[in-house]
C-alpha cells in the first residue's frame, strides 16, 4: 500500500497524550457542564459568535478575501458590501451550510462518521467543479480540473516556501487510507480524549489530503464535528494565528504530534472560556489581536507619572471623553429614538449651554475678503468655541435629551448626562440618568457611573463597552416598567 511518508509517523497506538494543557481543558469542561443548560439568549449569542468566528477564520486561512465585517453582514443579513469576488461570497455561504450539516450530524449520537458524509462536506463547500493552478510531482506548473465530492484522481502535492515539494498520499492509496482512517477513528472513540481525538483525526486527514481542493476546511469541519458530538464547543483556528497553526502541523510531520495536540487544546481552552463567559451573561465580543496589543500597551505606558492640567492636557482629555466615551455611548442611545417623540443633543461649558451660531456675510464683503491677503492665528487648543490657552474651563457636559416617551400615559422625559470635571491633577466623569414629570420638573436622578482618574489614565474599550451595556439596560428597565 502506498502512503504519505508523513502518515507513517502515526502508525502507532497511543491511548492518551499527557500534554501540558489537557488538565486545563478538563477543568474548564467540568465548570461549563455545571452551568448547563445555558439561558436561551446566552446560547443564541454564543452560537452566533461561533458561527461567525468559524466561518470567517476557516475560509480566511485558505485565502477568502471577505473581511470580518463583510462576513458578518453576509451571514446574518444576507447582504454584501464593497468590491468582493462573487466566488468568495458563494464560498462563505457554502461553508456556512457545511457548518450546519456537521451540527445536525453531531446531534445523532448513534450515527457513525462515514466516507460518504466526508465527501458530501467537500461537495458542499466547493459547490461546483472548477479549474485551478497546480504543481506536478516533478515541480512543473499546470492546470487541473477540481472535481467535487470525489477523492483525488491525480497527485495534489504543494510547493513550500523553500521550493521543496510536499507530497501527500497518492491517488491510488487514498481510498484505502481513508478507510483505515475511519477504522482508526471508530476504534479510538472511547480511547482518546475527545479534544485529542479530534486533533489527531485532523492531522491524519491532512496527511492524506484526499480531495483535489478544500482539504483544510473539511479537516477543520470534521474536527469540530467530533468535538460537538462529544459536547465540546467548536475549535476556532484564528487566521491571524496561521503561522503557529502551520508550525504545529510541520512539527507533527517530524513525529512531534504532541505539539499539534497542544495547539488544538489551547484553541479549545479559548472556546471553553468563551462559553463560560456566555453562560455567566458576560460580553463575548472581543477586540482584534492588534487592538488588544494596543490596549495592553496603553495600560503599560500610560499609567506611570503624575500629570497636572495644562491647556494641552485639558484639550486632550476633553477630546478623549467626547470621541472615545460620549460618541459611542450616544450612538447606543440613538437606538432608543423611536420610543420618543423627539430627541436632541446639547452641550454645556461651565453650566452655559453652547448655542449653534451661523455667520452671514454680505456678498460684497465676501468678495473683498477673497481678494485680500489675510493672516489667520491658529488656535491649537480651541474646543466648543473656547480657547483653552486664554481661559480655564472646569466642566464640560454632554446631554442626550429624549422627550415624551411614546409608551407612557403621561409625559415622561429622559436625559442622559455625561459630566467631565477638570481638576488640577485629575479629572472626574459622572454619567447620570434624569427623568422629568409632566410639569417638566426633575423627578428622579440616578448615577450610573462615577469615577476620578489621573490624567494619564484613559478609558479603555472594555470599560466603555461595559458602560454602554449598563446605560442601555437601565433605560430598557425604565421603559418596560412605565405605564
Amino acid at each position: 500500500m502506498l502512503m504519505s511518508k508523513n502518515y507513517l509517523y502515526l502508525i502507532k497506538k497511543i491511548e492518551m497524550y499527557n500534554t501540558k494543557t489537557i488538565d486545563t481543558v478538563n477543568a474548564l469542561k467540568v465548570e461549563l457542564d455545571e452551568m448547563l443548560p445555558l439561558k436561551d439568549e446566552d446560547n443564541k449569542r454564543l452560537q452566533k459568535k461561533f458561527r461567525l468566528e468559524f466561518n470567517y477564520n476557516s475560509n480566511h486561512l485558505e485565502g477568502n478575501t471577505l473581511t470580518y465585517g463583510q462576513t458578518q453582514l453576509l451571514l446574518f443579513f444576507d447582504k454584501s458590501s464593497g468590491d468582493v469576488p462573487v466566488s468568495d461570497i458563494e464560498e462563505m455561504k457554502a461553508h456556512d451550510v457545511a457548518l450546519s450539516q456537521i451540527k445536525e450530524m453531531a446531534k445523532e449520537k448513534e450515527r457513525p462518521l462515514t466516507e460518504t458524509f466526508i465527501k458530501e462536506l467537500n461537495k458542499t463547500i466547493l459547490v461546483n467543479p472548477f479549474w485551478k493552478d497546480a504543481i506536478t510531482p516533478d515541480g512543473t506548473s499546470t492546470r487541473k480540473k477540481i472535481e467535487i465530492g470525489q477523492y483525488k484522481s491525480s497527485p495534489n502535492s504543494v510547493q513550500l516556501k523553500n521550493g521543496e515539494i510536499h507530497e501527500y498520499a497518492s491517488p491510488e492509496a487514498t481510498p484505502a487510507l481513508m478507510g483505515d482512517l475511519l477504522s482508526w477513528y471508530n476504534s479510538n472513540i472511547n480511547q482518546l480524549h475527545p479534544v485529542q481525538l479530534a486533533a489527531e483525526f485532523h492531522y491524519r486527514f491532512v496527511c492524506i489530503h484526499p480531495f483535489d481542493d478544500g482539504n483544510g476546511r473539511v479537516a477543520r469541519l470534521i474536527m469540530n464535528y467530533i468535538l460537538l458530538k462529544n459536547s465540546y464547543p467548536p475549535v476556532i483556528i484564528k487566521s491571524e494565528d496561521k503561522e503557529n497553526y502551520l508550525t504545529a502541523l510541520q512539527k507533527a510531520d517530524t513525529g512531534d504530534i504532541e505539539s499539534l495536540i497542544e495547539y488544538i487544546e489551547r484553541q479549545s481552552i479559548w472556546s471553553l472560556e468563551l462559553s463560560i463567559k456566555a453562560a455567566n451573561g458576560e460580553d463575548i465580543d472581543e477586540l482584534g489581536d492588534i487592538e488588544k496589543e494596543i490596549e495592553i500597551l496603553k495600560r503599560k505606558k500610560l499609567t506611570k507619572s503624575k500629570i497636572f492640567v495644562t491647556p494641552k492636557v485639558a484639550f486632550e482629555i476633553i477630546n478623549h471623553i467626547n470621541s472615545d466615551l460620549w460618541k459611542p455611548l450616544n450612538s447606543v442611545l440613538s437606538k432608543f429614538d423611536d420610543f420618543f417623540a423627539e430627541t436632541k443633543n446639547d452641550n454645556y461649558v461651565d453650566d452655559i449651554k453652547i448655542e449653534e451660531t451661523k455667520t452671514i456675510t454680505n456678498p460684497l464683503l465676501r468678495s473683498a475678503r477673497l481678494l485680500a491677503d489675510r493672516e489667520v492665528i491658529v488656535k491649537k487648543y480651541k474646543i466648543f468655541g473656547h480657547d483653552l490657552e486664554e481661559e480655564n474651563i472646569n466642566k464640560i457636559q454632554w446631554v442626550k435629551k429624549m422627550l415624551s416617551l411614546k409608551t407612557a400615559t403621561k409625559r415622561i422625559n429622559y436625559e442622559i448626562w455625561c459630566t467631565l470635571q477638570i481638576n488640577d491633577s485629575n479629572y472626574k466623569v459622572v454619567i447620570e440618568e434624569k427623568n422629568t414629570d409632566s410639569d417638566g420638573y426633575f423627578k428622579n436622578s440616578t448615577t450610573l457611573f462615577d469615577i476620578e482618574n489621573d490624567y494619564h489614565i484613559m478609558f479603555m474599550s472594555d470599560t466603555i463597552n461595559s458602560l454602554k451595556r449598563k446605560v442601555s439596560n437601565h433605560l430598557i428597565s425604565n421603559i418596560q416598567t412605565v405605564e
